[in-house]
């Protein structure tokens, strides 16, 4: 009651336009229940089409395939670390890598004292072996991380 109430005291411009509206919503809804219709028929077909090509038990097999190869990988893969584990080379691998770590650090504490007994026999040669020294700290900065990833992964 009241719309009706409302719609008389509109000016007839508003009420075609509203009217327009209103036609072009029922047109709106018309097409899409058309479309609906449609999408509808070509999904049956679609489906008829893929249930007679027997494509759908091929999918399902190539899943099932992929499913069971992840599966056993995963399988491989943990037996091969639980094997690395057990067998020690984790642990001693980061070993190894830990002793040669400090073999490096007494290396370039050697070097650092022969550099400054060289450097007072000859300035030049102080240079060269300090640029060598600074080869040398960075190569034991990097065998210094590999070491303290390979440490966590021990301890992980």
């Amino acid at each position: 009651m009241k719309n009706q109430n409302n719609n008389s005291n509109l000016s007839s411009r508003e009420v075609s336009i509203h009217q327009l509206n209103a036609n072009q919503t029922v047109e709106t809804l018309q097409n899409i229940s058309k479309n609906v219709r449609e999408y509808a028929l070509q999904m049956r077909q679609t489906m008829k089409t893929l249930r007679e090509s027997g494509a759908i038990p091929e999918i399902a097999l190539a899943i099932r395939d992929g499913s069971f190869a992840a599966r056993d990988i995963a399988k491989d893969i943990s037996q091969t670390t639980r094997d690395l584990k057990r067998n020690g080379v984790i642990h001693e691998t980061a070993s190894a890598v830990e002793n040669t770590l400090k073999s490096t650090e007494e290396s370039v504490m050697t070097v650092r004292d022969l550099a400054a007994a060289a450097g007072k026999a000859s300035p030049h040669t102080i240079q060269t072996v300090m640029d060598g020294v600074d080869t040398i700290k960075k190569e034991v900065g990097n065998v210094t991380e590999f070491a303290n990833t390979a440490k966590s992964r021990v301890t992980a």
